[in-house]
């Protein structure tokens, strides 16, 4: 990494929109809030993360409330860009795809092109949308769409890939299929087939209790038995503790096989600790 990247939102932001305040009602879910927005100034289009709610995305940063989130909107789309979605105009999926894609933070960023992209984001679409972008914004578009992969299937998955890519570890294949003797498959978040690891963000158990996380459990051992090697990695470990896992995932490549050049392997080393302090 030549720079580090603004990893994530440390807080909300406070937006150019000049009707946040006393117009719009505290506690309303970000649609009303935006239809109030709207009805005020019908010049107004919803952009960015409002955009994205509007559309049946959620690309608020983890844990935040849509209904305290500020709305953004802007007067300055050109109309082959806007849409209309349950009544308000929008901007479209491919111009909200790259609008997040070059103002969010890196990790928020590549989530929210994974999700979109997932949706079934028309790709000839994007280039248009990119034309208007310049300088840093393309770069960082560019960059966000490039380490994009529709196959992710949760924004934890898509952060964990990220990290992983951006140490400069060899790029895991989302979603890998490993088929048991019986012939039966089952999945990993990521893993190298090649060398027989997997790694797995451990939500279900959270949200689904203990038959999830035994079910869990029961799948790595069979994958176990088969020869995997699987790191299993919780919120806190993608959101603030990278660094541990970063470790393990390098040492188990290595011992597994993966044969870096030295100078890579320093490097690698260097883009552990800086993608590291990127999430302080």
């Amino acid at each position: 990494m030549t720079q580090i990247p603004t990893y994530r939102t440390a807080a909300p932001a406070m937006t150019d929109s000049p009707f946040e305040g006393d117009l719009l009602a505290a506690g309303e879910d970000l649609l009303l809030r935006f239809e109030t927005v709207f009805e005020s100034d019908f010049s107004q289009v919803a952009t960015g993360r409002t955009a994205a709610w509007i559309h049946g995305f959620d690309v608020l940063p983890p844990g935040a409330d849509q209904r305290e989130w500020p709305v953004e909107s802007s007067a300055d789309p050109v109309l082959a860009e806007i849409t209309v979605v349950d009544g308000l105009p929008v901007t479209t999926l491919a111009r909200t795809l790259v609008d997040c894609a070059a103002d969010l933070p890196r990790l928020e960023a590549v989530a929210a092109a994974d999700q979109f992209l997932r949706a079934g984001v028309e790709v000839h679409r994007l280039a248009g949308a990119l034309e208007p972008l310049h300088g840093e914004r393309l770069r960082r578009a560019n960059a966000t769409l490039l380490a994009a992969d529709p196959r992710a299937e949760s924004p934890m998955e898509s952060w964990t890939r990220c990290l992983i890519a951006d140490a400069g570890l060899p790029a895991p294949v989302p979603q890998l299929r490993v088929r048991g003797p019986n012939g039966r498959s089952r999945f990993l978040d990521l893993g190298w087939d090649r060398w027989r690891i997997g790694v797995e963000y451990d939500g279900m158990a959270t949200h689904f209790g203990l038959a999830a996380e035994t079910g869990d459990r029961r799948r790595h051992h069979l994958l176990q038995n088969l020869g995997w090697e699987v790191e299993v990695l919780t919120a806190t470990d993608v959101m603030d503790h990278p660094r541990p896992w970063l470790i393990r995932l390098r040492d188990l490549l290595l011992r597994k096989g993966w044969d870096p050049s030295a100078n890579d392997l320093h490097d690698i080393n260097a883009r552990i600790e800086e993608v590291s302090l990127a999430l302080m």
